[in-house]
């Protein structure tokens, strides 16, 4: 349709906000169509921009490219915004809607702007003013955040999972931002036992979904989402540096560039030292590493030495013989030889297993079975190391404010030193390394550690892992076996750490 002379105006309404709140939009779309309203003209289309900032470069997919494209094809006369500042906060905008690029009519109507007949003045210094005011608050904000810093607290934004955020009138005399949400803390604090005891992710993420845990945002846990938590300074009270824009990788983080928090820790650094020893810098490996099952890929074939797989099986009933049918289809879990050399039903093999661990580890010379605490080097040392470290990064500064070194001989110091706490950190690391036992043998009740609902699968099977290796024998066909002491003779138990009498010394292969 052509638009003739004597036609009233086209508008082309166009809205922005930064921050997103519906509100602000809509009131702006009100003031602007009652403006056309009130001076005859024809509101044909509306542009508004939600969350979207006039100060940057707006998407290929917002509001104000599609504005553009219809304004050069054609489609309306004026372009109608409530301030200059809701058009945009950049000159480089303005020219793209003033001549020579286009000459697109702008009404801004709290400010009386009207570009028609090409007076630009009032709308370029009202855009300017809105620029310089934009750059005045960049350099506001960069220097609150480096008072923050010194400060220990953390910018807004998304807070880690096992904090919430304190808004500023709850705050305490320091004005801390993180708050412990004792119940997602506790969930933290088992990722990390688990872990440090060898659990592989995988396993810690089912135990949790199993356990009915689940992400603040209701998702089931995955593996990636564990290894997150495991490498994120917040948890140890630390602030980590500000990454470049558009980057969030926690694992370029280096501890070492990192400074004390001034909130209250979940974990100790010597567990996130551990954690993160353990998987920064290594290919993250998530798939395949979540068991269902006790012995899965931990006990080996007694025929062919080969793994033994977990599997489910069912029974089969035939129809009964006073002719009421067949009884119900049962399913029960199995262990299986890859190599087809038995199949096994599971639940007294895992019982013979547990009675094993138990009655091991409730003798009085369990503790005997832990690793010897002088195998490793002695965590008070590397403390003090650290700390006699982390002094020294502040008296190399003040020498070089001093003028008794240079900029270049400070640059090289601090390299050096950066590279001794790596070290010390990585020795922490080693140190820190949970022994998957200790917490069963300091238990008094070795059988109620066991049994409780809150030890996770994956504990389990690191106390197993740690201290045996389970080979299971076929039993051949018609047998059954329905008791311990049957499944003492048709199992061996290789230890690991054998210390003492083993429970089945009869068929053990290494006594």
């Amino acid at each position: 349709m052509t638009h003739k002379p004597s036609d009233p105006l086209r508008v082309g309404i166009y809205a922005r906000q930064s921050v997103e709140e519906p509100m602000g939009i809509v009131q702006q779309l009100d003031d602007c169509r009652e403006e056309a309203r009130r001076r005859g003209w024809r509101v044909v289309d509306e542009y508004p921009d939600d969350d979207t900032s006039g100060s940057r470069e707006r998407s290929p997919q917002s509001q104000w490219h599609r504005m553009l494209k219809d304004f050069d094809a054609g489609l309306f006369d004026v372009l109608v915004v409530t301030e200059t500042s809701r058009l945009t906060r950049a000159l480089t905008d303005v020219l793209k809607v003033r001549p020579p690029k286009r000459d697109m009519r702008i009404v801004a109507i709290r400010e009386g702007v009207d570009t028609v007949g090409g007076d630009d003045f009032l709308l370029k210094q009202l855009v300017l003013l809105a620029e310089r005011e934009v750059w005045l608050k960049t350099i506001r904000a960069r220097r609150y955040a480096v008072a923050r810093r010194k400060e220990g607290h953390p910018p807004a934004g998304r807070t880690a999972y096992g904090y919430r955020w304190v808004h500023a009138p709850n705050r305490d005399d320091r004005g801390t931002r993180f708050r412990i949400d004792e119940g997602e803390a506790t969930v933290v604090r088992q990722i990390f036992n688990e872990f440090l005891a060898g659990a592989p992710l995988g396993q810690i993420a089912r135990d949790l979904n199993t356990d009915g845990h689940r992400t603040r945002e209701g998702s089931p846990w995955r593996s990636p989402t564990i290894r997150r938590i495991l490498i994120n300074p917040h948890y140890a009270a630390l602030l980590p540096p500000t990454q470049p824009a558009g980057q969030n990788d926690l694992a370029k983080i280096a501890i070492e560039d990192c400074t004390a928090g001034a909130w209250a820790p979940v974990i100790e650094l010597d567990q996130l030292l551990a954690a993160r020893g353990l998987l920064v810098g290594r290919q993250p490996n998530h798939q395949g590493t979540a068991r269902k099952h006790l012995l899965s890929g931990l006990a080996e074939c007694g025929v062919c030495g080969g793994p033994v797989r977990s599997a489910r099986a069912s029974t089969h009933p035939t129809a009964r013989i006073d002719g009421s049918g067949t009884a119900p289809r049962r399913y029960h879990s199995v262990y299986r030889c890859i190599q087809g050399h038995f199949v096994r039903k599971g639940a007294m093999i895992e019982e013979f297993v547990k009675e094993v661990c138990i009655e091991r580890l409730s003798r009085p010379d369990a503790r005997d079975l832990l690793t010897p605490p002088d195998d490793g080097p002695d965590l008070a040392v590397l403390h003090s190391r650290r700390t006699e470290l982390e002094a020294r990064d502040g008296a190399i500064a003040s020498l070089m404010v001093k003028g008794k070194l240079s900029p270049v001989g400070a640059e090289q110091a601090l390299d050096e030193l950066a590279d001794e706490l790596r070290s010390v950190n990585e020795q922490i690391a080693l140190a820190v390394k949970t022994d998957p036992i200790a917490a069963i043998v300091g238990s008094d009740d070795v059988r109620a550690w066991w049994d409780d609902e809150t030890t996770t699968l994956a504990r389990r099977r690191a106390v197993i892992e740690t201290l045996m290796t389970i080979v299971i024998h076929p039993v051949g066909s018609g047998r059954r076996v329905t008791t311990l002491e049957a499944a003492a003779e048709t199992i061996d138990v290789r230890w690991r750490r054998l210390r003492g009498r083993p429970y089945n010394e009869g068929r053990d292969q290494d006594e």
